[in-house]
């Protein structure tokens, strides 16, 4: 007997055959594995940098009180002096001349004084015997009233005399580091003459920089539990790119928005016993919190973004594939800081992400980080 298949029935043969290989291949298609960390908490120190410039509190200018001829120079420009250095002589022959004259006045006066008082005792008694008239008294009275006054006037004299003669020594008001001198001995210098030299204190040093508008009202706003300026240090990065040993402090916000800019200006106190920032020096600030917080992070190459946002993979306990939406803020090293979305412990695919779709089942080996998360400080 010959068996022939009609079309039909091989039609129904083609689909069964079919079907057994889809189901072969299936079976055969191996489970895709995937990398995972789980999410962890890191200390971590919140930072932003600004470019900044050095500014000195103590940035004088020693200028002449009186006018004179410069007659000596005591330092050496650029010289670290201590206060009450001497710096500059004046000619004080002049103003010595005027302290004689001022002391002579006023001995002058002195001795007017003393006879216009006993004229006036002599007066009263001779008044009393109807000797003089009361309007006689009176006059000797306002006699010796006018000699006491000018024998004030006399002192007043002598005293401002004799603070003209003091000016004509230059000292320094406090230590520092001295500046080039601008007049030479032999030039007459005074009030209008500007600055002769400049003097530049070594340890009240700012950092003043430009913060926006918005980090500022951002800080303003901030939650409980969120640092303050107070909780902030401020490092320096010098120009040659090392790190200042010393940390300042915030001291100082301004009271208005530069509309220009839309920045408002910042001053950080700096230390400087070494004496190596200098006022107009440029400089990199970086804003940090003193103390580390705890914060969640996962790698960088974990994160991704689509349509619906930015999102990482998770695997449950049943090996099963999950998206979950995140928000994220800075990026340290190769992490992301992970501010919502995520829960601690959580298994994060780090490696085979093109591999994994939400609802698969994988197989997984833990992720070995190249580097740890660090904390964040700026270098």
């Amino acid at each position: 007997m010959v068996f022939r298949l009609t079309v039909p029935m091989l039609t129904v043969l083609a689909l069964f055959m079919l079907t057994a290989c889809e189901e072969t291949e299936q079976q055969a298609k191996p489970v895709p594995e995937v990398l995972v960390l789980p999410a962890e908490k890191h200390a971590y120190q919140p930072n932003a940098s600004f470019n900044a410039r050095i500014q000195s509190r103590s940035d004088v200018s020693i200028k002449a009180q009186v006018t004179g001829k410069l007659i000596a120079l005591h330092f050496t420009e650029g010289d670290q002096v201590e206060a009450g250095a001497k710096l500059f002589d004046i000619d004080p022959a002049p103003f010595r001349a005027a302290v004689n004259k001022a002391e002579a006045d006023l001995a002058k006066a002195k001795a007017s004084d003393a006879n216009a008082s006993r004229n006036y005792k002599r007066g009263k008694t001779l008044v009393k015997d109807g000797y003089i008239s009361g309007a006689e008294l009176d006059n000797l009275e306002s006699a010796m009233q006018e000699a006491q006054a000018a024998v004030k006037s006399a002192e007043a004299a002598l005293e401002s005399a004799k603070v003209d003669l003091e000016y004509t020594t230059i000292t320094a008001p406090q230590a520092g580091r001295l500046g080039r001198s601008i007049h030479a001995v032999g030039d007459v210098v005074g009030p209008q003459s500007g600055a002769l030299t400049t003097l530049v204190g070594q340890n009240d040093m700012d950092a003043v920089f430009q913060l926006p508008e918005a980090l500022i009202v951002a800080t303003r706003a901030r939650k409980p539990g969120q640092p303050s300026a107070k909780d902030i240090e401020v490092v320096l990065t010098l120009p040659d790119d090392s790190r200042y040993s010393e940390t300042g402090t915030l001291d100082y916000f301004s009271n208005r928005v530069d509309t220009a800019t839309g920045t408002v200006e910042v001053r950080a106190r700096m230390a400087n016993p070494e004496d190596v920032l200098r006022p107009g020096m440029y400089v990199r600030a970086t804003l940090r919190v003193k103390k580390p917080i705890s914060v969640l992070m996962v790698p960088q190459s974990a994160v991704q973004v689509d349509q619906q946002g930015t999102y990482v993979l998770t695997v449950t306990d049943a090996s099963e594939v999950s998206r979950v939406n995140v928000t994220t803020s800075e990026r340290v090293d190769e992490n992301v800081v992970v501010t919502g979305g995520l829960e601690e412990g959580a298994s994060v695919i780090i490696r085979g992400v093109q591999k994994a779709r939400p609802g698969d089942t994988v197989k997984t080996a833990p992720y070995q980080p190249a580097t740890q998360a660090t904390d964040g400080d700026a270098s």
